[in-house]
């Protein structure tokens, strides 16, 4: 390899003309020719540039209180990991494996690409004291809404759904009066969903709010 700096430049006709007649054509194409930058196996890490390695390229450990690695970018995405099996693994032997925190949009945002992916998978052991999901504050599900069953009438249709043979419904009387409902029923074939109640809705209509599931 020729490292050039300030106090010994080699030009490249100077390259040329010392190297031997074999190892001319060679040293001309080290010269002229211009491929991605990448580190291979036991290389440094080539800043601003692909680094391609068979073995695991950077392995960092402290033992401070503060954070092994810091990774900022004030443009768009500070680190984008892609793996065949996980992009990202979190562990913590004693605290949190993975923490996603943001001051506008989204801490955490887990996106299922293909039929029978699953964007975010939050699984415990079925036993006392293990928890797969525990949401603090407010919870938003976009399969979920309000309707009215109007004045006299038993039941009201909600439309435009994407629903499934597995889909089940909830439903809940948001009115304190005599009328509950008694059935919330799925349709997927019309894509509707079908809200009934014991009795006819009385003055001011019934507010239903609905919850499908799966």
């Amino acid at each position: 390899m020729v490292q050039q700096n300030s106090t010994n430049r080699l030009s490249r006709r100077g390259i040329l003309t010392g190297a031997g007649a074999g190892g001319v054509a060679a040293v001309a194409a080290a010269v002229t020719t211009t491929g991605p930058a990448a580190a291979a196996t036991g290389d440094p890490v080539v800043q601003g540039a692909d680094n391609n390695a068979g073995a695991d390229t950077t392995v960092l450990r402290s033992t401070s209180g503060d954070a092994t690695l810091d990774v900022r970018n004030t443009a768009t995405v500070a680190v984008d990991a892609d793996g065949f099996d996980a992009g990202v693994i979190g562990f913590s032997s004693n605290g949190n494996g993975l923490i996603g925190r943001t001051d506008i949009g989204y801490g955490v945002i887990g996106i299922a690409g293909g039929p029978g992916g699953v964007a975010v998978v939050a699984s415990a052991p079925d036993e006392y004291g293990k928890t797969a999901l525990s949401v603090r504050g407010q919870a938003q599900f976009s399969r979920s809404g309000t309707t009215t069953v109007p004045a006299g009438a038993n039941s009201v249709t909600v439309s435009g759904l994407h629903l499934y043979a597995s889909t089940r419904a909830f439903a809940l009387a948001q009115r304190n009066t005599a009328a509950f409902v008694k059935a919330a029923v799925p349709d997927p074939a019309t894509g509707q969903l079908r809200l009934h109640l014991n009795i006819a809705a009385p003055a001011g209509g019934v507010p239903v709010a609905w919850w499908l599931l799966a």
